[in-house]
């Protein structure tokens, strides 16, 4: 489920613009530096870049990933793996040949050692690599980096190499790292935020998912109370809905997690859980702007956007250029990103200022401990 995918997942990361005098020509030579290589016999594994339309293509030629404003490729990882069980009947039928030579006596630790990775070299020369990969879509002029993926261990390869390649470190833009440089927010707010939340802390991740629990209950309550409206930038409004799925689970351990569809019944069991002090911790949302509807997923990390589905796209899609399809695309995902945005900014608004103790708290612990309501709260 990559940005080429019917169903769209991807994380999100601010990346500077690169301090180079020609943009597109630096693009162009760490592309084709990155490039993917298959790596030599035996090499645990090899990764590297490739063209957008086709993971086995590393040539990424200057057409291929220049798409509009939009840099696009594809980031390939292919590994060789050794099953644990079958290394450790060849590590044992090793060290019975080592006692059978060393009267009968075990391999000290270091022998053992060198015993296991001898084995794991030769073993390795007789497995295939296993090829995967994501998408990558890379806007300078909003210096936003598009990774398709939510696997932390493809994301970690993805920017290890990329940084090497680049020399460029994305920041990941999850719950503070979001607010502080994918939002427009004036800097007494950026300001508040850094006193809630260290991001020089190795841990602000954990630190700050009570932004994310807030958020995403605070965005319940605006979908019943406040018929989900979102302000948008040029004017109009887009509106959020809650989809088939809420999960909730209390701050402190998510641990004691409870998991409802948004079935009348289901809702109920959920609200209770909102009166023991559970939050949202991940919910399915539907999006609706003038022209489109979309269904998403967020959980409290705010990191990654999941399970997205965009509208089908035009008809005839198939007569369409690649390139076409893939603005096409970007649109809806820009679309998306433009009103989570705009909710979040309003959210941020909120709960940085202090109306957030006099006004905004009270009415979401009045609608937590009465449900839905007919009043209409101004939140904002």
């Amino acid at each position: 489920m990559g940005l080429q995918s019917g169903t769209v997942t991807f994380t999100c990361f601010h990346l500077p613009d690169p301090s180079v005098a020609d943009l597109w020509s630096f693009i162009d030579e760490s592309l084709r530096e990155g490039a993917y290589r298959n790596g030599s016999q035996g090499e645990a594994s090899a990764k590297g870049f490739a063209c957008w339309e086709d993971l086995f293509d590393a040539s990424v030629p200057f057409a291929g990933y220049h798409k509009g404003e939009y840099v696009a490729f594809q980031f390939r990882w292919d590994q060789r793996k050794v099953p644990p069980l079958v290394l450790k009947q060849y590590e044992r039928e090793a060290v019975q040949a080592y006692r059978a030579e060393h009267d009968g006596k075990l391999p000290p630790r270091h022998e053992r050692l060198k015993i296991r990775e001898a084995i794991q070299n030769q073993l390795l020369e007789r497995v295939l690599p296993q090829p995967s990969g994501c998408d990558v879509v890379w806007a300078p002029a909003q210096c936003r980096l598009l990774v398709g993926t939510a696997s932390l261990k493809m994301l970690e390869a993805f920017l290890e190499h990329f940084a090497r390649v680049f020399k460029l470190h994305p920041i990941p833009l999850y719950h503070v790292q979001w607010a502080l440089h994918g939002l427009s927010l004036p800097e007494n707010l950026k300001d508040a935020l850094s006193r809630l939340v260290s991001v020089k802390s190795p841990h602000a991740m954990h630190e700050g998912r009570f932004l994310g629990y807030e958020f995403l209950t605070w965005l319940w309550y605006q979908a019943e109370c406040r018929q989900g409206r979102v302000p948008l930038e040029r004017g109009d409004f887009a509106t959020v809905a809650l989809g088939e799925k809420v999960v909730l689970s209390r701050q402190d351990d998510g641990k004691e997690r409870v998991i409802c569809t948004t079935q009348a019944g289901a809702l109920d069991e959920a609200r209770t859980a909102l009166r023991q002090g559970k939050m949202v911790e991940e919910a399915q949302w539907m999006l609706m702007t003038a022209d489109n509807e979309y269904t998403l997923t967020l959980d409290r990390d705010l990191w990654a956007v999941k399970g997205l589905k965009t509208p089908k796209q035009i008809p005839h899609a198939e007569e369409m250029d690649s390139d076409a399809r893939f603005l096409e695309r970007m649109f809806f995902i820009d679309e998306v990103l433009g009103v989570l945005n705009a909710a979040y900014g309003e959210f941020l608004s909120a709960r940085l200022s202090s109306s957030w103790v006099s006004d905004v708290f009270p009415a979401l612990r009045h609608w937590i401990e009465g449900g839905p309501t007919s009043e209409n709260h101004d939140v904002a």
